[in-house]
């Protein structure tokens, strides 16, 4: 009797211990099979993923619900979570497997098209939950920093302060993930909704899956890292050949914020620089035409300033800051770091609106992100000033090519003026003969002789002829001006006194606009009066009777204006760049020699004349002479590239 009962209860032990190999043969082909799935993950969201849903599933460990968490730097992180948001949606999970295969194979596939609306709850539940591991009493801390793992049937004992409470669980076990000597993590999974307590199977299968997901984690966080490392090289490639490729500022500008906001997958980014002082937006790139807002945003602008300020960077994360209130709550975070070259700060480049995947929800921008646009701001500055000292040279070469053009045009008109001086004074003395022979042979003549009429335009040529020589010895006999303090009011007004006979005989209205108190400035008088001589008289050539001459007065930062304008008709395009030139004129028996005369006189000033003429504004002369400031008069021609062609030209004075 003795003997078969001994009998009994070895079978029964034996098949006990057959159960429990069974049971450890069916955890290590499951965990097997999980990790075939883990090693094959393309990156590391996909890789949490597939481990959270392996906690999850009902083929697998079972539990309810699953809370991954890292460490890095001392701080616990959420960072991903997998289950049903309530019971409703559990039940509808659960009815669907019902009707659905269990292998593995499926549930994976399924994990990688992304979560349901409860998993995207739960994340960014758990993704609020960051804390310093060495300063918070959370059981969740003592399982990272004691690499033990907790198992609990009932939350209740859980410390009222504990983190873990904001998750709700019910029943729940805590396990670190390891790789080498170090906890990189933590898995808590449990069963919220089913309240039951974590079996022993479960929880041994999820300590074997936490110790093998810690080593798989870790090298997918170092692949990423490699990944990222890679990127920010090619990405710093583009910008080197960007930088090589084009010398154009504007064009620079907008490719390092292009590059900025697409390589960190932000919505925007803006480029800054330091301008007289003040820091001006310079390029700004955004994913769609909303991610900009309507005047920009002071906060961020703000930043920049402090930035640019302090010469230090800043990495914002959470629009309720104290120091980050845009008041729409438009930018959720921003980085902004200063461009510097040789320890000086030229301007800043702010990246914002962190786009991640909806699955991790609103991560924000990250330490890798913030150090790998610092590197770019430092290649950027270099772009940045490569491409200014570019368009330094390209200014200083324009400038070269129009003192060489006016060397040219003053070789030319110096030897054009000792011809005509030589050719004029051969005919001057016939041609005052021919005119005063003729003259007194009219005096003495009938008036209804039939020679009259020819002898009249034999006088009226003669003249013409006699004007044409003597500017052409005007011009021959340019010398450079005997400068003095003179008010251009004054001057402008004694030239239309000598031209007061000529306006009145032309019935012309005269409109003046001469600014009070302008400041007085270097000129020679006579030589200016002869300039504004010529252009009335060419306006009142131009115009009809009864027509309109307008003369006005500006002063602007470094020089003032003059504006003489009519309402004749307009000039001929293909004639505005020949105006100056001598010889070239517009008018019937003109010289084409006034123009000319008046170009060098203001040249020889240090000046500009410039002409505009459209139909309906009439034609519009305008002179720029340079202003002595701080006892210094600007020598040379006054820069033709300025803002002198944009400024009060589209209107009658």
């Amino acid at each position: 009797m003795g003997t078969n009962l001994d009998s009994q209860a070895e079978i029964a032990d034996l098949r006990r211990r057959i159960e429990e190999l069974q049971q450890a043969n069916h955890s290590m082909r499951l965990l097997i099979e999980m990790l075939s799935y883990l090693q094959a993950a393309e990156d590391l969201e996909t890789t949490l993923r597939i481990i959270l849903t392996c906690v999850t599933s009902g083929y697998t460990l079972g539990f309810n619900r699953a809370f991954l968490f890292l460490h890095d730097d001392g701080k616990l992180t959420g960072v991903m979570a997998v289950g049903p948001g309530d019971a409703a949606e559990a039940g509808k999970i659960w009815r669907d497997l019902e009707v659905s295969t269990n292998a593995l194979e499926d549930v994976i596939a399924t994990c990688r098209m992304g979560g349901s609306y409860g998993d995207r709850h739960l994340t960014e539940l758990v993704k609020s939950i960051v804390f310093d591991v060495g300063t918070n009493p959370s059981i969740l801390a003592r399982c990272v920093s004691e690499c033990v793992p907790f198992v609990m049937e009932d939350a209740s004992c859980l410390a009222p302060g504990d983190v873990v409470n904001k998750l709700e669980p019910k029943a729940f076990a805590c396990v670190p993930m390891v790789s080498g000597s170090k906890a990189i993590g933590l898995i808590l999974a449990d069963n919220n909704i089913t309240c039951k307590p974590p079996t022993e199977e479960q929880v041994n299968l999820l300590k074997m899956l936490a110790w093998q997901a810690g080593q798989i984690v870790e090298k997918a966080r170092y692949q990423e890292d490699i990944k990222r490392r890679l990127q920010e090289l090619s990405t710093l490639n583009e910008v080197s050949k960007g930088i090589l490729s084009t010398t154009d500022l504007e064009a620079d500008l907008t490719l390092i914020a292009r590059i900025s906001a697409q390589v960190l997958n932000a919505r925007g980014a803006v480029v800054r620089l330091v301008d007289d002082g003040s820091l001006v937006t310079k390029a700004v790139y955004s994913r769609t035409l909303a991610d900009v807002t309507p005047g920009g945003d002071e906060c961020a602008d703000a930043i920049a300033e402090r930035v640019a300020s302090e010469g230090l960077p800043a990495l914002i994360n959470n629009a309720g800051e104290p120091d980050f209130q845009p008041g729409s709550g438009y930018r959720q975070n921003l980085m902004c770091v200063p461009l510097s070259k040789a320890g000086k700060t030229i301007g800043t480049l702010t990246v914002f609106d962190k786009m991640s995947p909806e699955s991790l929800g609103d991560s924000g921008f990250t330490k890798e992100d913030f150090r790998f646009l610092s590197v770019l701001a430092g290649q950027a500055a270099i772009a940045i000033e490569n491409a200014k000292m570019f368009e330094r040279l390209k200014q200083k070469e324009e400038h070269i090519k129009e003192l060489h053009r006016h060397l040219l045009r003053s070789e030319r008109l110096a030897a054009l003026g000792e011809v005509s001086s030589q050719v004029a004074h051969e005919i001057r003395n016939p041609l005052t003969a021919i005119g005063g022979f003729a003259r007194s042979i009219r005096r003495n003549m009938e008036e209804d002789n039939p020679d009259a009429k020819a002898l009249d335009v034999i006088i009226s040529e003669t003249a013409r002829l006699e004007r044409i020589l003597n500017e052409q010895l005007s011009f021959a006999k340019l010398s450079p001006p005997n400068p003095k303090l003179e008010d251009i009011n004054t001057v402008i007004s004694e030239t239309l006194q000598l031209l007061s006979e000529a306006i009145a005989s032309r019935k012309a209205n005269l409109e003046l606009d001469l600014s009070e108190d302008l400041p007085h400035v270097y000129i020679d008088a006579d030589k200016m009066k002869q300039v504004f001589i010529n252009l009335m008289q060419n306006a009142l050539d131009t115009i009809d009777e009864g027509g309109r001459i307008g003369i006005g007065t500006n002063r602007f930062d470094r020089t003032i204006e003059i504006r003489f304008a009519n309402d004749g008709p307009p000039i001929p395009k293909h004639l505005l760049d020949k105006l100056f030139v001598p010889f070239a004129t517009t008018k019937a028996g003109g010289s084409g020699l006034g123009l000319a005369i008046a170009y060098e006189i203001v040249y020889e000033h240090g000046g500009t004349i410039d002409v505009r003429s459209e139909e309906g504004i009439g034609t519009i002369f305008l002179i720029t002479l340079p202003l002595v400031i701080d006892g210094d008069r600007r020598k040379g021609p006054v820069d033709r590239r300025s803002q002198i062609r944009d400024r009060r030209r589209g209107r009658m004075p």
